[in-house]
């Protein structure tokens, strides 16, 4: 079992939002690469007809093409309008028919599943291979992101240590055990690999060789359910069955000693994102040890003022930090 941290007595947990995901080593094999918020419907016109769900895709466009020039720099801010449009519409006239806001919330799923799909395909990325091998059972990787990017990145160290595929390694129902010698993989926002079913998130992966035969992207909900967290004006994190899972995040950032927060903004719309890390980690993150990858200096200013009294590195990269780590940072495969 190769130890992550050396001489660590606390556990480890990633950080992961669209910028990590932005940084795969496989990225640039093809010209889409995974969205960011600034440029996801520029992204989204690249994608070819045979590459995309073409009602949902096509939908999408025509609508942001209705909106202001600047809602196409911000999948949150034109998703947001929308929907609170068709919500209002709804309240405010007392119709009862949801039918417009479901077309908001299944268009924009879809077409994220698609692009998401272009961009990562079934490819393995190499920069988190080397970064998450070695997590153990008390360690976690909690990601913002739908895709599969850290499946595919822990799916040979889990081989290697005969940890087979279970929906358990998610976290998604108290009554599973933890899986020995495993990191949790905790998706606040959802997978494109789950589901939703009678109020439960369930995993669609069976094996961990699901992940050679197809993307597995998929756009599976009805209404206004997916099993994703679209930039919605009010996500509901208190209500099952996304609440046992921040839970699940809250109790892991308050022991965890170790940060690694790779790409995640923790941008000022981001409400209740920021105030988990506030409420997990009251004490402005003394006796922690935090460090931020990011190539915005905004972004790291942020997390160094949400955690002050941690000891703090900062990378523009994934690379910078993988050649020159800090100094409590020891992986096998850098040596």
């Amino acid at each position: 079992m190769v130890e992550a941290i050396k001489g660590a007595h606390g556990s480890v947990t990633f950080v992961l939002g669209a910028g990590a995901s932005r940084s795969v080593s496989y990225a640039g094999n093809t010209d889409v690469p995974s969205p960011l918020d600034r440029d996801f419907f520029d992204l989204l016109q690249r994608l070819e007809p045979q590459e995309k769900d073409e009602a949902a895709v096509g939908w999408v466009l025509e609508k942001i093409l209705r909106l202001p020039f600047e809602y196409r720099r911000s999948l949150e801010r034109a998703f947001y309008t929308l929907h609170m449009r068709s919500y209002l519409r709804r309240k405010l006239t007392g119709a009862v028919d949801k039918t417009e806001e479901e077309a908001v919330v299944s268009h924009f799923a879809r077409a994220i599943v698609a692009l998401l799909r272009k961009a990562h395909g079934t490819q393995a990325c190499k920069n988190h291979e080397r970064l998450l091998q070695g997590l153990g059972r008390n360690d976690a990787v909690i990601s913002f992101n739908y895709d599969l990017v850290v499946e595919r990145a822990l799916r040979q160290y889990a081989e290697m240590n005969n940890v087979p595929f279970v929906p358990g390694i998610y976290h998604l129902d108290p009554k599973e055990h933890p899986v020995s010698h495993f990191p949790k993989i905790l998706k606040l926002h959802g997978s494109v690999n789950w589901r939703m079913k009678d109020d439960q998130l369930q995993v669609r992966t069976t094996a961990w060789d699901n992940f050679d035969d197809t993307p597995g992207y998929r756009s599976s909900g009805e209404g206004t359910r997916f099993p994703i967290f679209l930039p919605f004006w009010d996500k509901q994190v208190t209500r099952q069955p996304w609440l046992w899972l921040w839970q699940k995040a809250h109790q892991q950032l308050k022991k965890t000693e170790f940060i690694i927060v790779w790409g995640f903004s923790m941008a000022t719309t981001d409400v209740k994102a920021r105030e988990l890390f506030n409420i997990s980690i009251p004490d402005g993150g003394a006796r922690r040890r935090l460090c931020v990858i990011d190539p915005s200096q905004a972004t790291r200013d942020r997390w160094r003022e949400l955690l002050p009294s941690a000891q703090y590195w900062e990378y523009d990269n994934i690379k910078g930090f993988l050649s020159a780590p800090p100094p409590w940072w020891w992986n096998e495969s850098l040596q």
